[in-house]
């Protein structure tokens, strides 16, 4: 049997009942005046009238069109899958993302299914930008395709990344956390606390997982009045990996040494690590944060895996927030470079950093 779809109300049928031509009505609804076209309020008011009446849904599509916009943000991340929860270290990212563009009058659009064969997130799966529908993008996450970046950069598509990104040849926008400022704050901290012999724990391996967290702890110490002796920067070894100054074999020789060298306080780059590094301390029979004040540059998610770990609190959700406004500012701009801001991060003493014993 077949059935017939229910009529949907179109601006034909608003303009009979508001006794106006369609012209008006178009005008009227997407809030634009057209050529010769002057409406007056008493004739505003009976367009929305028979809008209301007759329950009239404008088509996205057309309003789109005639305004030039979609009014649409796309959000995309390389990430395996959107994060959802609170745990996740970029759900307050998307938080900041959501309330700027509320406060915008724009709508989100999540980008989930453009994918390569392999099932490898991808901007360009099919060949074509999955992002066109949107007015621009905020992009987040690791992993990311610097060849993609380049071809929405020369395609002049607006995006911006949330986290500093320099992929070489390509001039993007981001908004980032000052990793420098807050690590070089942290140690100037510790030194007001007393602390003289702080020791950087950092991650093995070639580079820096974070930029600006190892140059921003040399320059606190170097603030602080801190020698280059009395800070040693020492890496764990552990995955096989190549021999590497101050390396450490294991975390019971880690906390062996800070009694021997009197290191007051640690700067851990990894969560997991600083909480290793504490329950060793514990086991020998230290003092956190008496005999050793410890604390980590990785923000655990909340609710913390440890809610009494200090650490770097990096401002996700107003990096959220900025990273629309830059994008809308590029959408407004018609000749505009790229946009970059830097946000400075927190610190949360926790319940291990503590004037040393």
């Amino acid at each position: 049997m077949r059935r017939d779809r229910p009529h949907r109300v179109s601006q034909a049928d608003v303009a009979r009942a508001a006794k106006v031509s369609a012209g008006i009505v178009s005008s009227v609804i997407n809030d634009r005046d057209y050529g010769s076209i002057r409406v007056s309020d008493a004739t505003r008011e009976r367009v929305w009238a028979a809008v209301r009446e007759l329950g009239y849904v404008p088509n996205l599509a057309a309003r789109s069109l005639a305004r030039g916009s979609n009014r649409l943000i796309g959000v995309f991340t390389y990430q395996p899958v959107f994060p959802s929860t609170s745990r996740d270290f970029y759900h307050d990212f998307l938080m900041g993302v959501e309330d700027a563009a509320e406060e915008a009058a724009y709508n989100l659009l999540l980008v989930t299914g453009a994918r390569t064969p392999s099932g490898d997130r991808s901007i360009f799966a099919g060949g074509v930008n999955n992002l066109q529908l949107a007015d621009g993008a905020v992009l987040l996450g690791a992993g990311e395709s610097r060849d993609e970046l380049a071809r929405m950069a020369a395609e002049n598509y607006p995006f911006v990344y949330i986290g500093q990104r320099r992929p070489e040849g390509v001039e993007l926008s981001f908004v980032a956390a000052d990793y420098h400022g807050g690590t070089a704050a942290i140690v100037r901290r510790l030194a007001e606390l007393g602390h003289r012999r702080i020791a950087m724990i950092q991650e093995a391996g070639a580079g820096e997982p974070v930029p600006g967290r190892r140059p921003g702890f040399l320059a606190g110490c170097r603030e602080a009045g801190i020698d280059d002796a009395d800070r040693p920067l020492l890496t764990l070894a552990r995955d096989n990996v190549a021999d590497d100054v101050g390396k450490v074999e294991d975390l019971d020789a880690l906390i062996a040494l800070a009694a021997r060298e009197s290191i007051t306080a640690m700067v851990v780059e990894r969560t997991d690590t600083a909480m290793a590094v504490r329950a060793a301390a514990l086991r020998a029979g230290r003092s956190v944060p008496g005999d050793l004040s410890i604390l980590t540059l990785t923000v655990p998610p909340e609710p913390a895996d440890d809610p009494g770990l200090a650490h770097l609190m990096i401002p996700r959700r107003e990096m959220g927030r900025e990273a629309v406004r830059i994008l809308l500012e590029l959408l407004s701009a018609t000749d505009s470079g790229p946009i970059r801001t830097t946000l400075a991060c927190g610190f949360d003493p926790g319940d291990t950093v503590a004037p040393p014993t």
